[in-house]
């Protein structure tokens, strides 16, 4: 850049004092600078955003036992596939980020909190291109119904809870009752009862819904930090008083390849 400025500057006092055949082969050397200055490198790109179309589908779930490390259930490949690619509830998430108004700006947005700053969800997140960007949103949500239902559509919580005529229920145990949940997006306004509320579109367009307000920080209904977690959340597992980095969920997501985060 340095050598710009000083040709720059020695062309505007040679200009006057030099001929029209002068004056064109002192461009060429400018042009000769300019080329070896904004040429880009040999080496192959490390850690650099890359164009939607390049990138690879080969990051499969973790499905494997592993003492001491936390995996997803078969069922979870509804989410991702064996061979990388994305299930029926992947494309779902996709769908939804692509074709609901506003949604890519938010989850596709280069400053989510808490992704490259504390506590480092997806320290990565930078450099990761969009497609890339909403298979994290894919893991995400799959490590989400893995630690509430996991993935199993039909779960439905048996243990104590607040009301026992309206158990959570579904991938991402949902409240049953209608009225106890449309408040939270226009995707949570389905019908009351167990059949519809097990349906996985219904599931993951409501809790689409609910994550996007959870983003959206102090401008969404639950007034949060903006950030995935630790904040105000319908899952109680991404809750301050639960833990400061997403507990299971956290430990899940961050095995995200693309985030090189810390499990």
């Amino acid at each position: 850049m340095k050598a710009l400025v000083i040709l720059f500057l020695s062309f505007n006092l040679y200009a006057n004092e030099t001929t029209p055949y002068s004056t064109a082969q002192f461009l060429e050397e400018i042009n000769v600078v300019i080329d070896q200055v904004v040429a880009p490198p040999e080496e192959p790109c490390i850690d650099c955003k890359v164009e939607d179309n390049l990138i690879s589908e080969a990051d499969p779930l973790p499905t494997t036992f592993r003492r001491g490390s936390l995996y997803f259930n078969k069922m979870c490949e509804n989410f991702v596939k064996e061979d990388g690619s994305l299930g029926v509830w992947g494309d779902m998430i996709v769908n939804y980020i692509d074709n609901t108004e506003g949604a890519s700006d938010i989850y596709l947005y280069d400053e989510v909190r808490g992704m490259t700053a504390s506590p480092y969800t997806c320290p990565n997140w930078y450099n990761l291109n969009n497609q890339q960007r909403k298979r994290f949103w894919v893991w995400m949500f799959a490590s989400i119904a893995q630690v509430e239902s996991s993935c199993d559509p039909t779960k439905v919580n048996t243990g104590p809870v607040p009301d026992a005529t309206d158990r959570p229920t579904g991938l991402f145990q949902l409240n049953q009752v209608k009225r106890n949940r449309m408040w939270r997006g226009e995707n949570c306004k389905f019908e009351t009862g167990y059949t519809a509320t097990i349906k996985p579109e219904n599931q993951i367009k409501c809790s689409m819904d609910i994550m996007m307000e959870i983003l959206k920080g102090r401008r969404g209904i639950y007034r949060g930090s903006g950030r995935i977690f630790p904040t105000n959340s319908y899952w109680e597992k991404l809750r301050p008083n639960h833990s400061q980095t997403g507990g299971p969920i956290g430990e899940l997501v961050r095995n995200y390849p693309p985030c090189k985060a810390t499990p």
